[in-house]
């Protein structure tokens, strides 16, 4: 299965992840959703202008494929990470060289194939818990530097990317982690975020060409 552009806009987290196909995955999302940076307004005046920028290299650690996470991989470099889910590393491969790794983060990959709608706040609920951030509910977030969250619930599922400020750039964020059913967020408050456009983000190409 391709899962294009209306695939992603249409998608309601109804499928096994041991269905999913990792090459397709991968090339979908950096076709309509990574390499973007998304432009919004909120209600919080402290960020009333945000800018959420994603990369490919945000790609790996959403997916839950990190040292911490899959303990056999033979890279934890993100550009070699795409590069081998688009040319070989399918579900199989994961799966035999850390089993544990599919049974906790089996759910992160349907929750990447939602990342077009969280990310264009389509049908979802967007979360802060600045509010609490210095308390014990909000100890986690303050440990991860996490601003900002966006939710979506489908089934039986919450989804959730998680958004940490950029270094020197208070109002850019990027997606710091994907989380499934997280149960800090009782105390957060609900922050009011309306999308407005993503732009391609357009690299230097004598620099892209440096890094071969």
């Amino acid at each position: 299965m391709a899962y294009d552009l209306e695939f992603l806009k249409n998608f309601d987290g109804n499928m096994l992840p041991s269905q999913i196909n990792m090459s397709e995955l991968i090339y979908a999302i950096e076709k309509h959703v990574s390499q973007f940076r998304y432009f919004y307004h909120s209600d919080n005046p402290k960020y009333s202008d945000l800018i959420i920028e994603f990369s490919n290299f945000n790609i790996p650690h959403l997916l839950g494929l990190s040292r911490y996470h899959h303990k056999t991989l033979p890279t934890y470099q993100a550009r070699e990470i795409i590069n081998n889910l688009k040319n070989g590393w399918d579900l199989d491969y994961l799966k035999k060289g850390d089993e544990q790794w599919f049974a906790e983060n089996q759910d992160k990959l349907i929750g990447v194939l939602l990342l077009y709608q969280l990310l264009r706040v389509q049908n979802c609920k967007v979360l802060t818990p600045l509010n609490i951030i210095n308390t014990s509910f909000g100890k986690r977030f303050k440990r991860d530097n996490v601003y900002f969250v966006i939710l979506k619930s489908t089934n039986d599922r919450e989804y959730t990317v998680e958004l940490a400020p950029m270094e020197n750039s208070p109002q850019k964020f990027i997606p710091k982690s994907l989380k499934i059913n997280d149960t800090h967020l009782q105390k957060c408050s609900e922050v009011s975020l309306t999308f407005l456009k993503a732009e391609r983000i357009k690299y230097d190409k004598k620099r892209k060409k440096g890094r071969k």
